[in-house]
């Protein structure tokens, strides 16, 4: 079983002319602040009013200056399927506007690492990767992309790199990782 991560709603509300926009980005920290309360309360006691729903599922919220809200969610949470309430989502907060769009974060982020050895074990390459990138949260031990009988003759192959939270190369910063003392060219994993 995956460790539980935290994930992210963002609801997003159209700013349809640029004075709404400005004034969206000229709110200072004890607005968004008191927004972000606003709705943290809101959203929170609507969902546990759900008879589904038996504790608080968000642990944060934030306003954007774009004036999007971000909800985080309790890594606590594994038994909500947030899909099922955006409409109690975007009902709770249309006193802040029309909400166009709700978008659910993704528990894990995939990505290929090329050339790794395949004398390592996966421990050992998930021991590498935590010392070199402390800032990568791994969702899961890394795996092989191959079968053992097709790795058989190399001296290098791909592994599966699986990282907590909705994660993109530009957020990784790099192309390349070093694993246990080699390079490995880093790829987004397409299923």
């Amino acid at each position: 079983m995956y460790p539980q991560a935290e994930r992210e709603v963002k609801c997003y509300f159209p700013t349809a002319t640029p004075t709404k926009a400005a004034a969206h980005a000229k709110r200072n920290y004890s607005a968004r602040q008191a927004i972000s309360d606003a709705v943290f309360h809101r959203v929170n006691k609507a969902l546990v009013d759900n008879q589904d729903v038996t504790a608080p599922p968000f642990l944060r919220v934030r306003v954007t200056m774009h004036g999007s809200i971000v909800l985080t969610t309790c890594n606590t949470q594994n038994n909500i399927i947030y899909e099922d309430y955006a409409t109690i989502i975007t009902d709770t907060l249309s006193y802040y506007g029309k909400c166009e769009k709700v978008e659910l974060g993704k528990r894990f982020s995939q990505f290929l690492l090329h050339g790794v050895p395949t004398h390592l074990s996966l421990p050992d390459i998930s021991n590498s990767i935590a010392t070199n990138y402390p800032q990568l949260t791994q969702g899961q031990t890394p795996r092989w992309l191959t079968l053992a009988d097709q790795r058989e003759q190399k001296s290098t192959s791909t592994i599966v790199m699986t990282l907590t939270g909705s994660v993109k190369m530009a957020n990784i910063g790099r192309h390349y990782l070093t694993i246990c003392n080699c390079e490995c060219q880093l790829n987004d994993y397409v299923s």
